[in-house]
This record gives C-alpha cells, sequence and structure tokens, in this order.
C-alpha cells in the first residue's frame, strides 16, 4: 500500500515538473516580444563558469523558448545550445570567465549583441565562523564596496527545510550585510552552510520592445559556521 502511495505521488509529480519547464518554439511567436536574460555565473566551489541566455515569451515571466533554427545565441564565439538543467541556452567552461559578449539571432535575421558588465570578487569574512542568532551581527566581506548596479545576497542554511536565512545588501558605497536577529530566527543550532554571491546586473543594450537583462555572477568558496544561541 505504501509503495502504490508513492507511485500516485509521483504521477502526480511529473506533470507538473514537465509542464514547468516546457517551451516552446521561438520560431512560433512574434520575434518583438522576445524577452531575453543573459548571465554568466562564476562558481569557485565548482571553478566553473557558465554562460546562459534564457529567452521567454511576453516578459520577464513568460513562457520559455527554444531557438528554432536558423536563430542561434552564441557567447564569445560559442554556439549555446539548450540545456534543460538551465532552462536556458546554455555552455560550462572550465575556471573563471570575468567578461565575454552575448550575441542572439533571431529567426528574422536580427542581430543583438550585448557585453557583459564587470564581475567583480568578493570572499567571507576571515573571522567568520560562528554566529550567534540572538544577536545582530555586521557582514563585512572582503572585496570592493558595491557600484551602482552591484548586489550581494547571502544564504545560510542546514539540511533541514525551512531552517534558513536569506540577506543581501545593494546600494552604491555598500561594504557589508546587517543580519538582524528577526531574520536569524530559522536558523537551526549547529552547522550550517553560508553561500554568497556578488551581481552586477544592466537592462541589455541592444534587444526587442520587451527588452531584458544581463548580469554577471561571482560565487566564492561556501563556508561551514556554528550557529549557536
Amino acid at each position: 500500500m505504501k509503495n502504490l502511495f508513492l507511485l500516485i505521488i509521483v504521477a502526480m509529480i511529473l506533470p507538473l515538473a514537465f509542464v514547468s519547464c516546457q517551451t516552446e518554439d521561438s520560431s512560433d511567436v512574434n520575434q518583438d516580444k522576445i524577452y531575453v536574460v543573459y548571465e554568466l555565473f562564476y562558481n569557485a566551489n565548482t571553478d566553473k563558469t557558465v554562460a546562459i541566455c534564457r529567452l521567454r515569451f511576453g516578459g520577464p515571466t513568460g513562457t520559455l523558448l527554444e531557438l528554432t533554427d536558423p536563430a542561434n545565441v552564441t557567447f564569445n564565439g560559442d554556439v549555446l545550445p539548450y540545456s534543460i538543467a538551465y532552462t536556458g541556452h546554455a555552455k560550462e567552461y572550465a575556471g573563471k570567465v570575468e567578461s565575454g559578449t552575448f550575441v542572439y539571432t533571431n529567426v528574422d535575421g536580427d542581430v543583438f549583441t550585448n557585453a557583459t558588465p564587470t564581475m567583480d570578487t568578493i570572499a567571507h569574512p576571515a573571522a567568520f565562523d560562528t554566529l550567534d542568532k540572538s544577536s545582530a551581527y555586521t557582514y563585512t566581506w572582503q572585496g570592493n564596496a558595491l557600484g551602482a548596479s552591484e548586489r550581494v545576497n547571502l544564504f545560510i542554511g542546514s539540511w533541514t527545510w525551512g531552517q534558513d536565512a536569506l540577506f543581501s545588501a545593494a546600494g552604491t558605497g555598500s561594504t557589508n550585510i546587517v543580519m538582524g536577529i528577526t531574520q536569524m530566527a530559522n536558523l537551526a543550532v549547529g552547522s550550517s552552510t553560508v553561500y554568497v554571491d556578488r551581481k552586477n546586473e544592466t537592462t541589455i543594450s541592444e534587444g526587442t520592445s520587451e527588452g531584458g537583462l544581463i548580469r554577471s555572477v561571482y560565487r566564492p568558496l561556501n563556508i561551514q559556521i556554528t550557529v549557536i544561541e
């Protein structure tokens, strides 16, 4: 009976997962209504960079599109194939790729060229190994102050669902994140993993009337900390 119940749950979930990742051919839609997001993401934990292009019909929450020949998108001259894992056209590179240029050509032959914004680095505070959830903490990262189009996102979590906290900082000149006790309330006592991303995001310079975004993201090595009360 238990196995039958699990099969029913799986049968319910799989179609939903398929629908959520379902794509449409780019040739089937109005080419001027395609919204594009380009991303160059370096992850020091894997020492890999991935260049991603996600296209949606009608805006940032529209239907995902897969490019149809002769349409294509390249990064630094490399054609980006469609990747289900990245829900977009993507290519992985060994090591850190700091910058590059995306070139998107639609089925009508229109060409849009966009260069990635600057990718700056970031590192965790040197002595950040313990966090007292009953006291506010100022997380001062190692690295430059933020520029006008930059943001830092910080996530702390354990393997247990819901025992996590998300913080962020934005604004020119920002150098830290103040972590308040309200935000830390859900953190589990014990070991947690800390992730931080530095993101530089701007609007695209060349695109359709729907527009789009282009960003560079840098993630340093994750760290383990001990959360106490």
